[in-house]
Parts: structure tokens; C-alpha cells; sequence
């Protein structure tokens, strides 16, 4: 796996825009978070890390700078784009 920042960035958009269409287009957030509105994007914020730390620890600091950058960017999104309080 390359060492490149765009590459990050379109690995780390993966498992927000999952959570995203789950949420969006599916019964899986009423079916099995109907109190927790926001899990599903912690658990692709989570796996985003964990990422993260296992590309940095591999010597790929600037892959998952990319990752963790556009992790951050998403969480803000989540919380000032559609209104959830933290």
C-alpha cells in the first residue's frame, strides 16, 4: 500500500459513507440502535482508527494522516451538519 495522502483520505471516507448509507437507506439504526442515534458512526470512526494506528505503526504517518483527517472532518460534519448533540 502506498504512502500517499489522497489514498488515505478515500481509504478513511469508506466507513463513514457505509455508516451514512446504513443509516440513510436501510432500518438497521431503528432496528438495532433506537436509543443511540449516532452508533453507527462511532463504530466507522472506531474502525477509522484503528486504521490508523496500524498504518502509522507500519511507517505510513502520512497514509494515515489522510485517515485520520477525514475521520475528524466526518465527525464534524456528523455533529454540526445534522444538528446531533454530543
Amino acid at each position: 500500500m502506498k504512502n500517499s495522502l489522497p489514498l488515505g483520505v478515500l481509504i478513511g471516507l469508506f466507513f463513514p459513507l457505509v455508516a451514512y448509507l446504513l443509516t440513510v437507506y436501510t432500518e438497521v439504526q431503528a432496528a438495532y440502535f433506537v436509543e443511540k442515534p449516532i452508533a453507527i458512526y462511532v463504530m466507522a470512526a472506531v474502525i477509522n482508527l484503528g486504521i490508523f494506528r496500524f498504518s502509522y505503526r507500519a511507517g505510513k504517518d502520512v497514509f494515515a494522516k489522510g485517515i485520520l483527517m477525514i475521520t475528524f472532518l466526518a465527525m464534524l460534519f456528523l455533529v454540526f451538519g445534522t444538528g446531533l448533540k454530543v
